[in-house]
């Protein structure tokens, strides 16, 4: 049985026309990534997936997480920086690749301003000052301080990365107390807590989560942290102890490339202000030793600027060469 010609034409027609919404869901339908700049497993990675499987029900369109480990979340934000200012890419980062990198990297290959805008803060977490109580017997900042004074061919604070946030902080404790300290740059915290741990580091600092444990059983003891936080209610902030000017909470924040459109951004900062309402997501959460922080796309601008100046005078203090 054959078709003529104009028939066939009317039927293709007709099925292009059946067709056309359905090709508009399915494109709508196409998955968003999140880019993730650090390996699988850490707490960035682990915050995206819990991130991108409620984002995914509040959008109701797939959510997948695609990590670009390396050079400090360099190489996820210069592909956010490349990818289609249609929303189907974003970024969740801390604000070692959004603040840090641009204040330390002659040339990142990104403009945090210029390339990006926020879409949401997602969560919070704090960076700590630890020592070995087995060394250095120093049961507050200032006793390590006299430590350091007279432990100068020891005075090393271990840092989880070079050119990081943890090393200027550890350069302006230096100057606090008047003594050349010298900070010590691992690849990452786990390979320098069991220096910490043995002995052979006197001092430390990373983030709350990785001491904490630590912290608890006695091998290490937490002297201060750049905010007060509700897991460590004994353990006072820099400021109190007498330090400011490290305040350094971390932020995780969401990041949509600059053209996107401001109602996708918008849409996007709905539906995860709804993610981080949900009481599931906040105890996830709080298992990774962090506080999930919702607020609209200029709160993050806000808080991420505050760090940007605070972590600016740092690296300017400290003699820092680009």
């Amino acid at each position: 049985m054959t078709t003529s010609l104009p028939r066939r034409s009317a039927l293709a027609l007709g099925a292009g026309l059946l067709a056309a919404p359905f090709l508009r869901a399915r494109a709508e339908g196409n998955p968003i990534r999140i880019l993730v700049g650090y390996a699988a497993g850490g707490p960035a990675d682990i915050a995206a997936r819990i991130v991108a499987e409620k984002l995914a029900l509040q959008l109701q369109q797939p959510v997948v997480v695609d990590n670009r480990p390396g050079a400090g979340g360099q190489l996820a934000a210069i592909a956010l920086k490349a990818a289609p200012a249609d929303g189907s890419v974003l970024m969740l980062t801390n604000t070692h690749t959004v603040a840090t990198v641009p204040l330390t990297v002659k040339n990142p290959g990104f403009s945090t301003t210029r390339d990006f805008r926020p879409v949401g803060s997602v969560a919070t977490f704090e960076l700590a000052l630890a020592t070995n109580p087995a060394t250095t017997n120093a049961s507050n900042l200032a006793a390590f301080g006299r430590w350091l004074a007279t432990h100068r061919g020891d005075a090393a604070i271990g840092v989880p990365a070079a050119a990081s946030a943890p090393e200027f902080m550890a350069s302006r404790i230096a100057r606090h107390f008047q003594v050349e300290s010298l900070p010590v740059p691992y690849k990452g915290s786990a390979p320098m807590l069991p220096d910490l741990l043995g002995g052979t580091l006197h001092g430390a600092i990373t983030s709350v989560s990785d001491f904490l444990p630590y912290h608890r059983s006695g091998r290490l003891r937490i002297l201060a942290s750049t905010r007060r936080t509700p897991l460590l209610p004994e353990v006072p902030s820099f400021e109190e102890a007498g330090l400011p000017g490290m305040e350094l909470t971390e932020l995780l924040g969401l990041y949509a490339g600059a053209g996107v459109p401001e109602a996708t951004v918008a849409r996007y900062n709905a539906a995860l202000a709804q993610v981080l309402a949900q009481p599931e997501v906040v105890e996830k959460f709080r298992g990774l030793d962090m506080t999930t922080v919702p607020g609209t796309p200029a709160d993050q601008g806000e808080r991420l600027a505050k760090i940007d100046r605070m972590l600016g005078q740092l690296v300017k203090d400290s003699g820092f060469k680009l």
